[in-house]
């Protein structure tokens, strides 16, 4: 146990009381938001329960070094997927495991969507999701830090989540990025979180990173030794243990079975008043709700749970943003591999961090991100001067440019690379999550359905070819961008472009939509889909339990999910307030 474990007040099992107003299955990105707020009151009583531990060691807090693929993954929760026919193989899943949960092992970005996504959440059905609705839940939790002038009319100020951009681009590829990208007729965007800006173009990303250049996720932002010190007479923090069912009795939630996650001998039953709110993300959430008979009946029956309540969409619409790669070779010393390959650019790095809080350890593996719609695209991938941009189009791709090999296969170490992550922002596929067994232990079956429809790929083949543009501008621009065999698509054919994305392509951890919203529990939504939760976040069928998390999505959102999933807890803790002043 590290020394800041030692000084967190978690307690344990024999601890826990035997009852408390709410219950929070889950202390990460989402359930930390909403411990914080729903714990205001000196008259709430909250327990959260994580299956991780605390773990705040100093390099859990330095961005780049905390972040899962550069650590050794003691922070993470790692599942594997079904065998993808697609892609010919299996699919390492990533979500966090620890107090804060994937806003602790994540790149840090900070982005909320475009304001046409929401509006169609209310377009949906989903009254009190539209953009006029989110905005204000957004900027409460943010505290923008610029640099520069913050618009107090896109950011908030006062909140506790610190974000903020580079000062500078660390590498030349970034720089050359940008110019490139502008020359071929993509904007400039200089806020991406504006909801003003346009449909298609380039910009800096913002990064969950506080004054000191610490990585700042929700644990430390809400939920930090101070303020759980203060509150412990009302909040308590039971970390390292595992929630096996929720008691459901006459329908109506009544609280948790947990016991010790590395002690199991004594189980223990705690009690809800009010709620029980499921924060346990994209794969947990929906496993705790079957476990405790929530779910399609024909699968609960075939694995001897008692059904509940029949709820057919439980695990279904697993979605995620499918990502394609494409690399070339560049010099060592501007690539981030330098820093593994040459430890003496590691050391001074580590230096320029711990004097200046400057340098390659902010986590500048993505620095910026380019976006567009394919429609808005001709047949090059290149902006089309003919086709009048339409305002209500949301973007449906979305190029990372990162200074090493994005894709899971041809990992080359012996040369300096420089890859364009293309991901499809709008899948039409859909995958599953369901039960292998009645244990809690037993691993989850998890089909990620990637390229399941075949209208995913035109958009992935207008990505790419974006892609080579931007790189033969770069290359006009003097910025070399060596060819490595197979790494590349072998050319711009439809089949060439379907080969290459069959074969290196990734996850980007962006699991959706498994506990989805919607009107309706059956198809007789606006959008022809049933749901498991109502617009309230309420579960269909059981009182007293909802589900706040990124599982709750009506569909992937065309974004990174850490700030719309906080956003999803402060909408859920507005409305158990309002309900409990009611």
């Amino acid at each position: 146990m590290s020394p800041f474990d030692a000084a967190y007040p978690e307690v344990k099992t024999n601890d826990i009381h035997r009852e408390y107003d709410y219950i929070i299955v889950g202390g990460g990105t989402a359930g930390c938001v909403l411990a914080n707020r729903l714990s205001t009151s000196p008259g709430t009583t909250v327990l959260v329960i994580e299956r991780g531990p605390v773990a705040d060691s100093w390099a859990s807090r330095v961005p780049l070094l905390s972040s899962d693929f550069a650590s050794d993954g003691s922070r993470t929760q790692k599942r594997e997927s079904t065998f993808q026919p697609a892609i010919n193989r299996t699919v390492e899943l990533c979500t966090g495991s620890i107090l804060g949960g994937s806003s602790r092992i994540n790149s840090m970005i900070y982005t909320r969507g475009l304001r046409q996504e929401y509006d169609q959440m209310k377009e949906a059905g989903l009254k009190g999701w539209g953009w006029e609705d989110v905005e204000p839940l957004f900027k409460k939790s943010e505290k923008a830090l610029g640099p520069g002038e913050i618009d107090e009319d896109v950011h908030g100020v006062n909140g506790e989540w610190c974000n903020q951009t580079n000062t500078s681009l660390q590498f030349p590829g970034f720089t050359k990025t940008v110019s490139a990208t502008t020359a071929i007729g993509l904007p400039y965007v200089p806020d991406v979180n504006s909801p003003k800006h346009p449909v298609l173009g380039c910009g800096l990303l913002h990064f969950t990173r506080d004054a000191s250049q610490r990585r700042h996720s929700t644990y430390h932002a809400f939920l930090p030794p101070s303020l759980a010190y203060e509150r412990r007479d009302r909040l308590h923090i039971a970390t390292n243990t595992i929630v096996e069912k929720i008691n459901v009795e006459s329908g109506e939630a009544t609280g948790v079975t947990l016991v010790a996650r590395y002690d199991q001998k004594e189980r223990k039953t705690v009690k809800a008043k009010k709620e029980v709110i499921l924060c346990a993300g994209p794969f947990g959430s929906p496993h705790m709700l079957m476990l405790s008979g929530i779910g399609p009946k024909e699968h609960l029956t075939k694995h001897g749970i008692e059904v509940v309540k029949d709820l057919p969409e439980v695990g279904q619409n697993l979605q995620d943003h499918f990502g394609v790669s494409s690399c070339y070779y560049i010099p060592m010393n501007e690539s981030l591999l330098g820093l593994e390959r040459r430890p003496w650019m590691f050391f001074i790095e580590l230096f320029k961090y711990l004097v200046f809080g400057t340098g390659l350890l902010l986590a500048p593996v993505v620095q910026l991100i380019i976006f567009a719609s394919s429609l808005h695209l001709d047949d090059r991938g290149l902006p089309s001067k003919s086709e009048m941009i339409d305002e209500k189009t949301v973007p449906d791709i979305e190029i990372m440019p990162m200074a090493y090999d994005t894709a899971t296969v041809l990992i080359e170490k012996s040369h300096g690379t420089f890859s364009f992550l293309a991901t499809l922002l709008h899948p039409k596929s859909s995958g599953v999550v369901q039960l292998t067994s009645a244990d809690p232990s037993a691993p989850l079956h998890i089909d990620v359905g990637y390229l399941t429809n075949p209208a995913d790929l035109p958009p992935l083949r207008t990505a790419l070819r974006l892609c080579m543009r931007i790189r033969e501008q770069m290359q006009k621009e003097g910025y070399t961008l060596a060819e490595w065999k197979g790494a590349s698509p072998a050319d711009e054919s439809d089949e060439a472009l379907d080969e290459f994305i069959h074969r290196r392509n990734r996850t980007t951890y962006h699991y959706s939509s498994t506990c989805r919203m919607a009107a309706s529990e059956d198809r007789a939504g606006k959008d022809g889909k049933g749901g498991v939760v109502d617009e309230q976040l309420r579960v269909f069928g059981v009182k007293k339990l909802r589900v706040a998390d990124s599982s709750v999505f009506p569909w992937v959102l065309g974004t990174h999910l850490q700030a719309p999933t906080v956003c999803v807890a402060e909408k859920c803790a507005e409305i158990l307030l309002r309900e409990k002043m009611d």
